[in-house]
């Protein structure tokens, strides 16, 4: 058994919804990611890496940036210009 074989993490299949504007960035991700690298990305594996990411980070998050990421949802209004996305993307394909 390999290394990466042993640390199989289980999965479960669940069903959320988006909201669009959400899906619409989520999708414009997973659409870079295939062409600069090449490679299949399901969305699945895109949210997934985007809220291992979040939850990474959440511990470096001040209150105001809580906000502002509440404040996005609710007014469903996701901010993030494309060079976010684009530096995303070459994180990865590095």
């Amino acid at each position: 058994m390999t290394t990466r074989e042993s640390m199989t993490i289980p999965k479960s299949k669940k069903s959320i919804t988006l909201e669009k504007e959400i899906e619409t960035k989520v999708r414009k991700i997973q659409a870079r990611l295939i062409e600069k690298t090449d490679q299949s990305w399901s969305i699945s594996m895109v949210l997934n890496m985007l809220v291992t990411g979040g939850l990474t980070h959440t511990k470096k998050m001040s209150k105001a940036e809580w906000q502002k990421v509440k404040t996005m949802v609710e007014d469903k209004e996701v901010s993030f210009d494309d060079s976010m996305i684009t530096d995303f993307v070459k994180k990865i394909g590095e």
